[in-house]
C-alpha cells in the first residue's frame, strides 16, 4: 500500500477505515480498494493468514480433544433420543390414520 501512496499499518486497516463510512463509495475509496486488493495479492496476505489460522485451529483442536469428544458424544445421545421420539410419534400417527374411522 505504501508504494501506492497509502499509509496503513496493517493488512485490514484499509478495509475497515472509518474514512470509507460514506453513503456511496468515493473515487478515493475505489482507488484505495484497488491498491489494497493488488497489495494483498502480491503479498499473498490471505494465503499466509489462512495458514496461520489453520495452525491455530489445529492446535486448539488438539488441546481440547477430550472436551470436543465429550460434546460430540452428548450431541449423539441427544440426536438418538430425538430419533426415538420421532420414530414413536411417527408410528403412533401412522397407526391412528390406519385404524381410524
Amino acid at each position: 500500500m505504501a508504494k501506492a501512496g497509502f499509509d496503513y499499518r496493517e493488512p485490514m486497516a484499509a478495509a475497515i477505515s472509518e474514512r470509507w463510512n460514506t453513503p456511496e463509495p468515493t473515487s478515493a475509496e475505489r482507488t484505495s480498494a484497488r491498491a489494497d486488493a493488488a497489495c494483498q495479492r502480491s503479498s499473498k496476505v490471505m494465503t499466509v493468514w489462512a495458514a496461520a489460522e489453520t495452525r491455530i485451529q489445529h492446535r486448539l483442536i488438539r488441546q481440547n480433544a477430550d472436551r470436543l469428544h465429550e460434546a460430540k458424544a452428548r450431541k449423539d445421545r441427544w440426536l438418538a433420543a430425538a430419533r426415538r421420539v420421532l420414530n414413536r410419534e411417527g408410528r403412533a400417527h401412522h397407526q391412528h390414520h390406519v385404524s381410524g374411522p
